[in-house]
């Protein structure tokens, strides 16, 4: 289904509150009302959810797997791993305050007013928020998150073992339910909803999409999880055309994130040189990645920076590495359907960028390095590394995995949050949590090498 253009005035309402705050204001935002339309409140919080995940997420994850470079400001010192607590004030407050504060509303909006719909769009787009947030942080709020309006402004955190074991297959698994409501009295999204126009069968690919993602991504605790999330993979999303994304605009206040970054920061950020040597002579989907527009800050060329890209939440792309993987480590290795998954996934990405399939001398030269390869693994890896580019944190999620690709750490990475100087595996709480909810804080003291539940 072709992805639908709309004007986005509201996510710069949005985005003009975005200055500290206190967590009580992240919990619960007093200036939206609840009598407030849930057509209303639904692009408000897509754009918010897209902006987060596409532009700060985005950013960090390239940073820390050399996607990009930091040469300036916060990004020049993130980039070699000085990582302040108060450097993520704003990433929570974006995430919490300014889209899934107003994706709480609608789900409860939506509960009151009998609309199983809209409840059921809401969900997954909470699913993609927390978990994010779980996959950057570790323990995160969820269950008592939202609870502003009793004057809760201490919430607990979920661990992070809860929320994928239970928490966030819950609540795709409702989401779906709603989703396949026969009627929904209080109204169904439609020209409202910015992602897919309120085609309800696409949410609902999205949601088995991000439950594949969850599971898959257990495998470490949970080595059935391979197996697990190869039996969703019918249920996931099929094809380029169903990306779980959202499209920006051309106008003045309504282009993408990565683009508005490099227009008001030009001069913090160039591509990385990792990145850019990852790519072979035969790989005509660099020109369309690699651009200057972080460093110079004049006009985008690249496929997720022009100022009408897309940020991805979900791809087509991702469940075929996702597949590839799950064939390779399972119990009983599959190398010949992992490598056809392989195949699919690096072809798909040819046609989402180029529109054109794999060139031959590329496949070429896949199948050498297949065939060479002392881990196979690291093939998958590499390739998944390019085609997910600027797909939210998949990059940094991967490494953190598997250790592939074969970073470098960067020099001047050893800091009082860093003591190893090592590749971070977290992201530490913001700064406002550590003053304003201590008792809470699961680490009291930030350490960037404590790994997430996941990767223990």
């Amino acid at each position: 289904m072709k992805k639908i253009y709309k004007k986005l005035f509201v996510l710069f309402v949005a985005l003009a509150t975005a200055t500290s705050c206190e967590f009580g204001d992240t919990n619960v935002d007093p200036a939206v009302p609840t009598d407030v339309a849930m057509s209303a409140l639904l692009p408000s919080g897509e754009a918010a959810l897209s902006w987060a995940i596409g532009g700060e997420m985005v950013r960090m994850s390239g940073l820390l797997t050399q996607q990009f470079e930091g040469i300036n400001a916060q990004q020049f010192d993130n980039y070699r791993y000085l990582i302040r607590d108060a450097d993520m004030d704003g990433v929570w407050q974006r995430m919490y305050h300014n889209s899934l504060n107003t994706i709480n509303v609608i789900i409860e909006k939506a509960q009151a007013e009998n609309a199983p719909h809209y409840e059921g769009v809401a969900k997954v787009l909470m699913a993609a928020g927390i978990g994010t947030l779980t996959d950057a942080f570790g323990d995160v709020p969820y269950t008592n998150a939202f609870e502003g309006n009793e004057q809760n402004f201490t919430p607990d955190y979920d661990s992070q073992e809860e929320l994928y074991t239970t928490i966030l297959p819950a609540l795709l698994d409702d989401a779906i339910a709603r989703l396949s409501a026969a009627e929904s009295a209080g109204g169904s999204p439609g020209a409202d909803d910015l992602i897919f126009g309120g085609d309800l069968d696409m949410w609902i690919s999205a949601a088995q999409s991000l439950k594949l993602r969850y599971t898959f991504q257990m495998a470490q605790q949970d080595p059935s999880a391979y197996d697990d999330a190869l039996a969703m993979l019918p249920e996931a999303i099929s094809s380029n055309a169903d990306d779980f994304e959202m499209y920006f605009g051309s106008g003045a206040n309504e282009t993408n994130p990565q683009f508005q970054f490099s227009q008001s920061r030009a001069g913090n950020i160039k591509m990385g040189e990792y990145f850019i040597n990852a790519f072979s002579a035969n790989d005509t989907r660099k020109g369309l990645f690699i651009s200057d527009i972080f460093e110079l800050g004049e006009g985008a060329n690249g496929f997720y920076t022009m100022s009408n890209s897309p940020v991805v939440l979900m791809s087509y792309v991702e469940v075929r590495f996702i597949e590839a993987e799950s064939h390779l480590m399972k119990a009983a290795s599959d190398e010949a359907a992992a490598r056809a998954a392989l195949d699919e996934a690096v072809e798909a990405s040819f046609l989402k960028i180029t529109g054109s399939g794999t060139p031959a001398a590329y496949q070429a030269d896949l199948d050498l390095r297949w065939a060479t390869a002392t881990d196979k693994l690291e093939v998958i890896i590499d390739e998944k590394y390019i085609a997910t580019y600027s797909q939210g944190i998949v990059a940094w999620n991967d490494y953190r995995r598997t250790g592939y690709p074969s970073l470098t750490v960067v020099s001047g990475g050893t800091n009082a949050f860093n003591a190893n100087g090592q590749i971070p595996r977290r992201l530490p709480y913001p700064q406002e949590e550590r003053l304003l909810n201590l008792g809470n804080l699961p680490i009291k003291t930030p350490n960037l090498q404590i790994p997430v539940w996941w990767n223990e």
